[in-house]
């Protein structure tokens, strides 16, 4: 890992040794007008750990009604799989929602249940679903994984 950053620094310092330093030019003038001091217009913020998208929503509502009211959504990480880690998904009640958990309420009543050794492996993760017969099913964009395997179910950190 350390050879891969040192060599990494190594390409960035000789390619800007390369780049002619804009130091001594003087600033160049444009035709457009000052930044406002207006706030930029951006998303709502969320304090939710993860997000799903409408397409996992819908098929995750389908699961719950086939086990039954009071069905939540458990997520987890687990050591395995081709990266490294794995991603856990399995439908809970609520008798199984322990203290330590964190959950996350969302529209129609259910929840999603992080255990908290997960949350730092979660964190910013969309969850995404597919209907397409090959690579079809839940998918993951994790902004935290290095790596991912080809299927999808497996990042490493």
């Amino acid at each position: 890992m350390a050879l891969r950053h040192g060599l990494a620094a190594l390409l960035m310092l000789r390619a800007t040794a390369l780049v002619p330093s804009r130091a001594a030019a003087p600033p160049r003038t444009t035709g457009l007008r000052a930044a406002t001091t207006e706030p930029a217009t951006t998303e709502p913020a969320t304090d939710k750990v993860i997000t799903i998208t409408p397409d996992a929503l819908e098929h995750i509502a389908k699961l719950r009604d086939a086990e039954g009211p009071g069905t939540h959504l458990r997520m987890g990480v687990k050591a395995g799989g081709c990266s490294g880690m794995s991603y856990a998904m399995d439908l809970c009640n609520e008798k199984d929602i322990t203290q330590e958990d964190h959950v996350e309420e969302w529209e129609g009543g259910f929840k999603v249940v992080i255990d908290p050794k997960s949350m730092l492996y979660l964190f910013g993760l969309e969850l995404g679903y597919s209907n397409e017969l090959i690579g079809g099913g839940f998918q993951f964009q994790n902004p935290n994984a290095e790596t991912s395997c080809g299927c999808g179910t497996s990042f490493g950190i």
